[in-house]
Parts: structure tokens; C-alpha cells; sequence
């Protein structure tokens, strides 16, 4: 058992095996995510991309299928990981939707496969790859714990998550204080700072471990958001593959590649770019901001005249708001139900699926979106902007 931990050629061919098996599982629980043919609209990069018929839907969602398996079943599968990726870059490009964070990590990982398998993958090149997939893996615990740091992961988030379990025992209150709620965001960071130190990394390794279990004791029994439940098993995998017990490369290793080439490109797209997340210069959930609270929602007010024009299939998503007493489209919601993961949490999408709203509308004031920036750290209060049809 020792000599696995001791073999980069082991830990490369254990690490493409549980990144394409959850690949595969992600895939699955989200089936109709890759479609063209539902309600929800696609919000696609560029509007005169071709648009792909129900036919070709399955076509290109079996091809992924394959795809993953043949990655998983074949030790040097250059050509299936290109192939992979060129499908699954055009699929994103057709619906920005597709970008969760999930999916968005395990493409960058297998590029990196498919990358460093063009040379063959030497042991060199295999130390690399490693080194390549740890400063992702340690990027997303930083970068998730962080952004986790504030009111609206402490205030709403977290609460979401236990007080069913806490309220069934203790009654309607709120029993975890803020200070102790704020120690799981400090630790996520500092689990993706030990992962990249040697005094701490086999630590880390534990505490990743055992908060991806914690999670999923959270979500399974409620049967909550499952398309995440391959990605909790599969980080705490994707931890104890390359981290536990790997002495064999420091954070200068992981951190500082030493000539330009594709670690350097997940330098940028995983360590420096998040930082312009909290600018809003780049896009939320490229920067590990699930279950964070700081994101963008929306909300989508309907008068009654449109909601009866609406198509029976968008028809179950209008709700009578509590709060506002409109009738009311949660874009979030919708997509939960519809495609079994949350929208993307962006102006542009939420613009956009209100457009496929105001088209079936007689007037441009019958529909109004509402968009909540994200929170403030610190009071949890956020800017709104609202739009009629005509604005959009």
C-alpha cells in the first residue's frame, strides 16, 4: 500500500480515474442541463451560434458519456480528453449555464491531462501534472472558505444547511453563534494553505476529509442540490490522492512553476483571477462562490396577464411572493428544478432568461427583474436595479 503513495505513476492514473468517474456522475445528475430543448433559456456567449437540435442533444450528451468512461478506462487517452474538451467547450459556449463549478473544474484538470500527456507523461511530466492538479485543488479550499467570509454565508447559507437538523431537536432558534459559524470558512482557507505545506499537509488532508462528510450528512438525507453530492466525494479523493503522504514537492513547487506552460495558465485562472470576483470583473462561480452567499440573485415579477400567456411549463414557477405579494419567477428555483443545479449567478443570465419572459408579455411594464448585487460583507445589505421589458 506504501509504495502507491510513493509513485507519482500511481497517484496520475488514481486521480484520472475519480475525475472522470465524477464527471460522469455530474453529467448524469444534470442531464438536462445539456439539452436545448426545455424552458429554461440558454444563454449562449454568442448569439449566432448555431442552434442544436433535439436530436443532436442526445447525440453530443452520449458522446460525453463515452467520453468520460473511455478517459477513465484507458491509461494514456489524449485523443478522448480532446475530444472531451472541444465538445464540452462548444456546449458551454452555446449555454454559459453549463459553466457550474464542478464542471469548470474538472475541465481545467483534464486539460491538464490532456496537456502533459502530449509529452508523454515522464515521470517528469506526471510531477508536473501533479503539482498542476494540487495548485487547483488548494486553490478552490482557499478560494471557497474565502469567499464564504461574511454575513451572507453566516446569516443565510449556513443556517439553510443545519437548522432543519437543529430546529427538529432544539426548536425554531437559531442555536450556532456567528463567531463559531465563521471558524468553517477560516478552516476551508486553511485547509487549502496545508494542503501546500509539509507540517500541515497530511492534517489538511484529514480535516478536507472530514468536512466533505460533514457536508454530505448535510445534503443527503434532505436530498439537497445532489448534483454536488459526486463533487463533496470527489474532492475529499481528489485530497487524499494527491496530498496524503506526498513529500515529494513543496509550495515553491506548486506555486512557482519554474517555465511557462499550463500550470502557469491554472495560476491565472484559479489563484489570480478570483481576486477580481470581488470587483466583479470575473464571474462568480469561476471562482469557487458555491454555497458562499456572495453571489448575485434575482428576482422576475409577472402580472397576472403574463403569467396566463406563459407556457405551462414555465406556468409551475410563478409563485406568490411573500414578501413583495407579486407573482414572482426565482430564477434559481427554476433552474433547480428544471436542470438540477442553481442558475448561473450573473447580470447577463438573469437578463436574459427575463427576456424569454417578456416575450410572451403585452406590455414592456408587465415584467420587472430585480437584480441583488451581492452582499456586503459585513451588514448584508445589497444594491437592486430593476429592469422592465424594455430596458432589457
Amino acid at each position: 500500500m506504501n509504495k502507491i503513495w510513493t509513485s507519482s505513476a500511481s497517484r496520475v492514473s488514481l486521480l484520472r480515474i475519480t475525475l472522470s468517474l465524477a464527471c460522469l456522475s455530474g453529467l448524469l445528475l444534470s442531464r438536462k442541463l445539456w439539452m436545448s430543448t426545455r424552458s429554461y433559456p440558454l444563454t449562449p456567449v454568442i448569439d449566432s451560434l448555431p442552434f442544436v437540435s433535439p436530436a443532436l442533444d442526445y447525440v453530443l450528451f452520449t458522446a460525453l458519456l463515452l467520453l468520460s468512461i473511455i478517459i477513465a478506462i484507458n491509461s494514456r487517452p489524449l485523443a478522448p480528453i480532446v475530444a472531451f474538451l472541444i465538445l464540452s467547450l462548444f456546449l458551454c459556449l452555446s449555454d454559459q449555464s453549463r459553466l457550474q463549478p464542478w464542471f469548470y473544474q474538472y475541465a481545467v484538470m483534464l486539460a491538464a491531462f490532456g496537456f502533459y500527456l502530449q509529452n508523454g507523461l515522464d515521470q517528469h511530466h506526471q510531477r508536473v501534472l501533479l503539482n498542476t492538479c494540487r495548485l487547483i485543488i488548494a486553490a478552490s479550499y482557499f478560494w471557497s472558505g474565502l469567499q464564504k467570509v461574511g454575513v451572507g454565508f453566516m446569516d443565510r447559507i449556513f443556517p439553510s444547511l443545519v437548522n432543519p437538523y437543529l430546529n427538529f431537536i432544539f426548536g425554531k432558534v437559531n442555536v450556532v453563534p456567528r463567531p463559531l459559524i465563521m471558524v468553517i470558512p477560516l478552516l476551508e482557507v486553511g485547509i487549502g494553505i496545508g494542503l501546500l505545506t509539509r507540517r500541515f499537509r497530511n492534517l489538511s488532508v484529514l480535516l478536507a476529509l472530514i468536512t466533505h462528510t460533514l457536508i454530505l450528512a448535510l445534503l443527503v438525507p434532505l436530498k439537497r442540490n445532489n448534483v454536488v453530492w459526486p463533487w463533496n466525494v470527489a474532492m475529499g479523493a481528489f485530497a487524499f490522492i494527491l496530498f496524503w503522504r506526498a513529500s515529494d514537492f513543496s509550495i515553491r513547487d506548486v506555486l512557482l512553476p519554474g517555465r511557462l506552460g499550463f500550470q502557469t495558465v491554472v495560476l491565472t485562472l484559479c489563484v489570480i483571477m478570483p481576486v477580481f470576483s470581488f470587483f466583479n470583473l470575473w464571474d462568480s462561480y469561476l471562482s469557487a462562490s458555491l454555497y458562499s452567499g456572495n453571489v448575485e440573485a434575482a428576482a422576475i415579477d409577472v402580472s397576472e396577464s403574463t403569467r396566463q400567456r406563459l407556457p405551462p411549463a414555465i406556468q409551475t414557477h410563478v409563485q406568490l411572493s411573500r414578501t413583495t405579494n407579486k407573482l414572482q419567477i426565482n430564477p434559481t428555483r427554476w433552474s433547480l428544478i428544471e436542470l438540477n443545479v442553481p442558475s448561473y449567478p450573473e447580470r447577463r443570465i438573469f437578463m436574459n432568461v427575463t427576456k424569454k419572459i417578456c416575450s410572451y408579455a403585452e406590455e414592456p411594464s408587465d415584467v420587472t427583474l430585480t437584480i441583488y448585487g451581492k452582499p456586503n460583507r459585513w451588514n448584508g445589505s445589497r444594491e437592486t436595479r430593476s429592469y422592465t421589458c424594455a430596458d432589457l
